[in-house]
């Protein structure tokens, strides 16, 4: 692992939520929150709840990081969102969903670290590949408190955009079911 290591001060809400738990150094808390099962969060505002839960999705887990490195004045690692096309081949498990409507893949928003041009990816326990990375459209960074609101938002135009351009045979809504539907697909894995 690549990304710096440091250890963790107190009197912040994530840092104390690992210290709680007797992970002092950074690259711990990677690897505790990499070992987290798949899964939605019940409270994703509270960025520290995925460490009370137990679960974390590639949002979740990923703001959960950066939010501990700012916290101890890391500010060299950042948060990027990309659209990526989703296919079983770059992300096992949505195939069914996919051929079940149609669709070859779609076009689906994901979160991740970025340190140094490299990116990493904590999303899934014990797989750090990333299939998904040569299938990346777009790409930006964000803070975490834009991985609820403004990600959908930002994913839902570009679907929006893509049903048009590509004469997608189904509503936003329904491509909104179908992403849904592969996304649960995952959580059961």
């Amino acid at each position: 692992m690549s990304l710096p290591n440091f250890n963790l001060t107190g009197g912040q809400p994530v840092s104390d939520q690992f210290l709680i738990k007797k992970i002092k150094t950074f690259h711990d808390a990677v690897r505790y929150i990499h070992n987290l099962p798949y899964g939605r969060n019940k409270n994703p505002r509270n960025i520290a709840s995925i460490i009370r839960e137990g679960v974390g999705t590639c949002s979740t887990k990923n703001a959960c990081l950066k939010t501990l490195a700012e916290e101890n004045q890391i500010h060299s690692i950042s948060l990027n969102l990309c659209i990526f096309s989703m296919t079983e081949q770059n992300t096992p498990g949505v195939g069914k969903v996919l051929n079940a409507y149609g669709l070859s893949y779609i076009l689906e928003a994901h979160t991740f670290l970025s340190y140094d041009n490299e990116r990493y990816d904590f999303t899934f326990p014990n797989n750090s590949k990333k299939l998904w990375e040569s299938d990346i459209l777009i790409e930006t960074t964000i803070d975490p408190d834009q991985i609820l609101d403004y990600k959908i938002s930002y994913h839902k135009s570009i679907l929006k955009d893509w049903i048009q351009r590509d004469n997608i045979p189904y509503s936003l809504d329904k491509i909104w079911a179908i992403r849904e539907a592969c996304i649960h697909s995952l959580e059961k894995k």
